[in-house]
């Protein structure tokens, strides 16, 4: 029941038009202000099932951020750093290039059929995907969520992506085009908020 209902949403998925900025989207700032001030009014706000992702090339140059609401990465990410300094200093876009160091590596000691790489703390899990020629899919979310269930949805709909956008992704890795990543990461934006409909729907 639940797989057909994903299968159902994939299919309206991959009917959407072309990539283009609607005053629709606009809508996405104004759902970002309800979740900012509902993550800075509660200290223990729990992490949405899915947070985000961060899309890198193969040497974890950051191409994309995908996330449920503005500045939810940061905010998940860094939430539990004690020491102000550190907190301030950390960049995310670091992670992918650890993501991708490991990839690399695992590559040389010849770890075979390396999938991803899960990571899992108290307060974040963090899962890559390494199956992508040109890029690497980091994803976080809250840490008590099974994400087997989904892997199969989220792949398809990272293939879809890659090739619907092809020419696209390739301008943004050629010439790092703002004005395509911003686009494509509203879109992004869009489908990370439909799978936690379907998750809160599942339980």
């Amino acid at each position: 029941m639940y797989n057909n209902k994903i299968s159902e949403e994939m299919a309206k998925m991959n009917t959407e038009p072309a990539i283009e900025i609607t005053t629709e989207l606009t809508d996405f700032f104004n759902e970002d202000a309800k979740w900012m001030e509902l993550a800075s009014s509660s200290f223990n706000f729990s992490a949405p099932a899915f947070i985000g992702c961060m899309i890198s090339d193969k040497d974890g140059k950051t191409i994309a951020i995908f996330e449920l609401f503005k500045s939810a990465l940061e905010y998940f990410i860094k939430k539990d750093i004690k020491d102000i300094e550190k907190r301030n200093n950390f960049d995310i876009e670091l992670i992918p290039m650890f993501i991708c160091a490991l990839e690399r590596f695992s590559d040389q000691i010849c770890i075979e059929n390396l999938s991803g790489i899960k990571l899992k703390g108290t307060n974040i899990k963090m899962h890559s995907i390494f199956c992508f020629s040109q890029f690497t899919i980091t994803l976080f979310l809250n840490p008590f969520i099974r994400i087997k269930p989904y892997e199969n949805v989220i792949c398809d709909y990272y293939s879809y992506l890659f090739k619907k956008y092809e020419e696209e992704f390739e301008n943004i890795l050629k010439l790092s085009s703002n004005e395509i990543v911003s686009q494509i990461e509203l879109k992004g934006r869009e489908w990370l908020r439909e799978l936690n409909e379907l998750y809160l729907n599942s339980v």
